[in-house]
Order: C-alpha cells, then sequence, then structure tokens
C-alpha cells in the first residue's frame, strides 16, 4: 500500500513538472483594455530625501507616484532644494516624469527661492546628476525688480546662474523717479 501511494505521487509529481514546464509563465498586464499603461506601483502623499554628508539635501513630495518599468510618473509635485549659500529652493508642478536621472516638469511648474528668483515655465527637464534646470519653451524669469522674458534657459541651481536665448528684460530701480 505504501509503495503504490509512493508510486502515485512520484507520478503526481513528474505530470505537474510537465505541467509547469510546457505553461506559460504568468505575467502582470502592463496595458488595460483602453490601451493605457499600467503602473506596476503606486504610491499616494510620497516624499523622497536626497541626503548627502549627513544632512538633507533636498525633499520631493508628491500626491500621486506611478511607478512604470523604465520611468516614474509624478501628479502635483513640491520639490525643494538647498543652494551653496544656504538658500532654500521649491520647485512646483502639476505633472512630472523621472527617467534616467532627468525629471521632466511638465505642466504649470514655478521654481522659487528664498532670495526672491522666480522661474515660470512649461516643460522644465532637471538633470539630478548635473543639478541644472533647463527648458526649450518660453520662461519669465524674476529676481527681485527685475523681470525677464526668454525662449529658452538653461539654470546652475547649484550657482544660481542662469543661461538664456532671445531675452527681453525689465529692470526697475528703487527710489528712483
Amino acid at each position: 500500500m505504501a509503495l503504490k501511494l509512493l508510486a502515485y505521487a512520484t507520478l503526481l509529481f513528474f505530470g505537474m513538472m510537465i505541467f509547469l514546464m510546457i505553461k506559460e509563465p504568468y505575467t502582470i498586464d502592463v496595458m488595460d483594455h483602453n490601451g493605457n499603461l499600467i503602473p506596476e506601483v503606486e504610491l499616494f502623499n510620497a516624499q523622497n530625501y536626497q541626503i548627502k554628508e549627513g544632512l538633507v539635501e533636498s525633499i520631493v513630495r508628491a500626491e500621486r507616484v506611478a511607478r512604470y518599468q523604465d520611468f516614474d510618473k509624478l501628479y502635483v509635485i513640491n520639490a525643494g532644494h538647498k543652494t551653496q549659500e544656504g538658500l532654500r529652493g521649491v520647485l512646483t508642478s502639476d505633472e512630472g516624469m523621472l527617467q534616467d536621472n532627468i525629471m521632466h516638469f511638465k505642466t504649470n511648474s514655478h521654481y522659487y527661492r528664498d532670495d526672491g528668483v522666480s522661474l515660470d515655465g512649461e516643460d522644465i527637464f532637471y538633470d539630478l546628476k548635473k543639478e541644472i534646470l533647463s527648458s526649450e519653451k518660453p520662461f519669465i524669469f524674476s529676481q527681485k525688480q527685475s523681470r525677464s522674458h526668454g525662449l529658452s534657459f538653461v539654470y546652475q541651481m547649484k550657482e544660481g546662474t542662469i543661461s538664456a536665448t532671445n531675452i527681453h528684460s525689465f529692470i526697475q530701480q528703487v527710489g528712483k523717479k
């Protein structure tokens, strides 16, 4: 009896092994019925901290993060950082995408720094490694009493320097009539 039971169990085991070898592997659907990508992971009220030399250098907050295989989509973003001078800068955007260490802020993007520097634009890219903010779309750059409009820019976040093309600037002097 025990020998018969062992023979049936062995036969069942080999049958299951053959079934598993022939069966296609289980995969998660990456597209829904409308053809939209389905995220692998979704996070709500997410925060990402970048820590260097024992201090928090930047914090990125998002109301929703959808993580796909090759990129992340972020919604309602608030990204803060510190400059070399210790000034705090905040970049906000309605929607963004992170891929290959490049953060792409798509719509309604605003950058503001404690000393009054601000930047408004669309399609802004931030290179996380080089710490450079850039765009090939029209923008508005303000600093204290001056305001500049241009078609594209490259802004060195740590140094606080901007290079722009085709700009028109309006500069007011305080106290002069």
